[in-house]
């Protein structure tokens, strides 16, 4: 087998140390621990902090959005009401326009009627001029039905 060269004294100690002592050990592996939970707590406290401001965009955002929709309701409202006041009125045009139809037609059907009379006398009248070649004098008037 071979041997390795021999090392210098200060090479071994620098390589292989002296046999730490349980306290140092004890309060190294309470440093180590000591920096990983501060090192945790800070990430955590960051991740926080930037939580934090998320939630305070989102909630501007919100309050923005809630506005916005406030400001539409309040438009779309005022739409209804102007549609409903058209409507009314539109409605009230309507019925003004039947109620004049029916009464033209009333006086459409009494001077239909005045005419089927005067058209019935007029007949009458060119029967009696046939007859005799001239106008004889008027029957008594029947009341108009």
């Amino acid at each position: 087998m071979r041997r390795l060269p021999a090392l210098p004294h200060w090479v071994q100690a620098a390589l292989l140390g002296p046999k730490p002592r349980p306290v140092v050990l004890l309060a190294a592996c309470l440093g180590v621990a000591a920096i990983a939970g501060w090192g945790a707590f800070a990430g955590k406290a960051w991740g926080q902090r930037d939580l934090a401001e998320q939630v305070d965009l989102l909630q501007g955002d919100r309050a923005r959005l809630m506005a916005g929709l406030k400001q539409i309701e309040q438009t779309n409202a005022e739409l209804v009401r102007d549609a409903q006041e058209k409507l009314a009125a539109v409605r009230e045009e309507l019925n003004l326009t039947t109620a004049a139809r029916d009464f033209a037609k009333g006086q459409l059907a009494s001077a239909q009627r005045e005419v089927a009379a005067l058209r019935k006398r007029l007949d009458q009248s060119r029967d009696r001029v046939a007859e005799t070649g001239s106008i004889k004098p008027a029957e008594a008037k029947k009341p108009a039905r």
